[in-house]
């Protein structure tokens, strides 16, 4: 039963979607799609893993580094994660049978383009299909009465 008013029922939608694979469709190809959400960077399990990393090598050189490796490793370690996350999370975006990632198409649209024109050409290929050309625009736009 969804609550009445409108914050709680946008509670209610996230609350019941976490942990859930998400579903979407994608704009290039038109297929359902699903994408597991991975584990958040701001988690209690993100922090535990950069403490136990961090406490594996400030102790693997503590002879060496003291207290100071503690700190030495902290930050590098962190980035390291959140950057590897990020990439994770980057990769898995981008549709694997058209080639279509939002991510690029919101930066640069004709790279976007371009990209999923060569996935398709890659397919019509392996298909042994002759790949259909685009016809040439003219530059002139027609007058709209």
């Amino acid at each position: 039963m969804v609550p009445e008013n409108r914050s709680s029922r946008m509670e209610w939608l996230f609350r019941a979607s976490r942990g859930e694979p998400f579903r979407f469709y994608c704009v290039g190809c038109k297929r359902e799609r699903w994408q597991s959400p991975p584990a958040k960077a701001g988690s209690l399990k993100f922090f535990s893993q950069i403490a136990i990393t961090t406490a594996f090598f400030s102790a693997m050189f503590w002879p060496w580094m003291g207290f100071k490796g503690v700190l030495a490793f902290l930050v590098p370690v962190g980035l390291v994660m959140e950057v590897a996350y990020r990439l994770k999370m980057r990769g898995s975006v981008a549709c694997p049978d058209c080639g279509f990632d939002p991510i690029l198409y919101l930066s640069d649209r004709k790279k976007a383009v371009r990209q999923v024109e060569e996935a398709w050409r890659k397919k019509f290929e392996e298909k042994g299909i002759p790949f259909p050309e685009k016809p040439k625009r003219s530059g002139v736009r027609p007058k709209i009465p």
